[in-house]
Parts: structure tokens; sequence; C-alpha cells
């Protein structure tokens, strides 16, 4: 795609985020490429052009995979990059201010899959796309998470010796359907590895924050007992205070959804290999408090009709 059918695509999801969930649209303040097919330099100018702080679609296999304890930490590019690109296209410019958050790669359960490692198991970039071998049980997700994450964490031995682990930002990121019906071991599992991680006796530095939250660390780094000594308050990049006390945009009173409505569409879009009845929930308030009601059956929002004529289906322009 070209720098303005991106800006179509990733402009109107933040436009339909916004009318149709109620809340900000500068609240959307990154993106993630479908299938993780990145646009090399036509999706960064389309970033930069567009209030948005950071991409996440970018795998690393060099430093990642079996080589995650010299993981990559969140970067801008305000010069060239040293991430390798296993997705082509990948930026060559420069981009100042702009943020990639790399994503990390994991290795899976399927030994012997990888032709260039025969003891390793399969490269994976989101937890949809790792296999799980054997008995699908909770303790193999959990185990195949633990790994991954130690050799991040704490590091691994590998031929030249023990190897420390650097604490890059990890991330899991995976479709909400990776949980559901018969893959409820994989929910199980996760809730185990979270649990895990999450004790403090053991893990007393790690935080489980979104993608946002982490690159404002990186803005402003602190040492550790500065952050603890800031616990839960909001001057601290992974603070929850006025999220627990329903303050500031947290305020229950502001952008309120009212409960939410399911909209149907009759949509015939052949070309993009969409027809038939379509459905879609939204907020029954827009973020101002006023009615919102469903777009008419046959303005399903889509490219070039981000909020199927309801209004003000506005864009951050902060």
């Amino acid at each position: 795609m070209d720098v303005a059918g991106w800006k179509d695509e990733m402009v109107g999801v933040r436009k339909m985020i916004g009318q149709f969930a109620s809340i900000d649209p500068c609240e959307v303040k990154g993106m993630r490429a479908p299938f993780l097919q990145g646009g090399g330099d036509n999706q960064f100018q389309m970033l930069a052009e567009n209030n948005f702080t950071y991409d996440c679609s970018w795998p690393t296999r060099t430093y990642g995979y079996i080589d995650a304890e010299t993981a990559l930490y969140p970067y801008t590019l305000d010069f060239a990059t040293v991430q390798d690109c296993p997705i082509k296209p990948c930026p060559k410019c420069s981009y100042p201010g702009l943020w990639v958050q790399p994503m990390i790669d994991l290795e899976d359960e399927w030994l012997g899959s990888n032709p260039q490692c025969p003891t390793c198991g399969n490269v994976c970039s989101m937890l949809d796309g790792c296999v799980i071998m054997g008995n699908q049980t909770k303790e193999h997700v959990y185990d195949m998470l633990m790994k991954n994450f130690m050799r991040v964490y704490h590091g691994e031995e590998d031929e030249f010796g023990f190897q420390e682990g650097n604490k890059a930002p990890w991330g899991l990121y995976m479709h909400a359907a990776w949980f559901f019906g018969e893959q409820k071991f994989h929910f199980d599992g996760y809730k185990m590895f979270l649990e895990e991680i999450t004790d403090s006796a053991k893990y007393p530095d790690v935080f489980i924050v979104p993608v946002q939250a982490g690159l404002e660390y990186m803005k402003k780094p602190a040492p550790m007992s500065v952050l603890q000594n800031w616990g839960k308050k909001d001057i601290s990049p992974f603070g929850c205070e006025s999220i627990e006390n329903e303050t500031g945009k947290y305020d229950k009173t502001k952008n309120r959804c009212g409960g939410s409505q399911s909209c149907r569409f009759n949509v015939d879009l052949p070309a993009d290999g969409i027809q038939g009845e379509r459905y879609m929930a939204i907020c029954k308030r827009k973020a101002d408090g006023t009615i919102q009601n469903c777009p008419g059956e046959d303005r399903y929002p889509w490219l070039g009709d981000h909020c199927g004529g309801n209004t003000p289906c506005n864009d951050c322009t902060a």
C-alpha cells in the first residue's frame, strides 16, 4: 500500500474506535499491521504524519527466539536500525521520535521443525502461531511461556557458556480466539504463568504493562528503588492510582459508553471478500454523552466510510 492506503486503514481504525467505543481517539497511540505484514517506509511515513507514537508489528529472530537473552529494547527510528527484517519490507529512512516496540520471537514446542536447529522448537511471533506438542495441557503452555520468559529475564547456557538475560521488555501477543472454546487450556496455562511472574518475592522487578507505559519508562528510566517508592502513584510510568480511583481520564462520568448495542449490517464488498450479514457491538452513547444509534444497515464501517455516517467520527489531531 502507499501512504494514503495506510492512512485510510490505520487512521480509519482509530476513528472507528473513538466513535464506537466512546473514547478519545488520541488514546490510540500505536498500531500493528494485519498479519504482521509491515509496509516499510510508506507505513512509517504515515505513522509519523498522523500522531502515532509507535509500531508493534516488527518481529525479530536475531534478537529473539533462541537468542532472546540479547533481546532488543524499544528504540526510536532517529537513526538506522540494527533489527533484522524477517517480513519485508522494513523502513530504511529516519523517523525521529517514532518508536518501535520489537516483537521478540518465541520458541515453541515443535522440536525438529527448524532444519537449522534440529534440537530447537519452531519460531513464533504471536502465541496463536506457537505449536504445543503432545498432551494439550495448561502445564505445556506454562512451560513454554516460562522457558521463553526465563531466557530474557535470567539467561541460559549456550555453546559459549552462560549468557545473562538483558531483561528487555518482552511482549506476549495473541488473538482472543486463542483462549476460547476447546482452547481453554491456553487460558489456564497463561493464567498460571502470570501468577508465577507476578510473585514479587521471586521476581521483584517484573511489571505487566501496556506498550505505551513501557515506552514512557524508556523515555525517563528510573531505578527500581524509585519505582518502588512511587508505587501506584501516577507519577510512575507504571502507576495506576487514577485507574483505581476512577479520576482524571478514567472518571466514570466521562466518556460513558452507556452499555452496548448490537448493530446489523447487510454487507456487499465482494472486492474485499466480505458479503452477507455482519454484526458489530457499539456503545449506546458517544464520547460527549449524547445518544448514539447504529449506522444504517447499508453503511458497514469500512475503508473510506470509517464510521458509517455516524458523527463526529473524529481523529486525533493533538
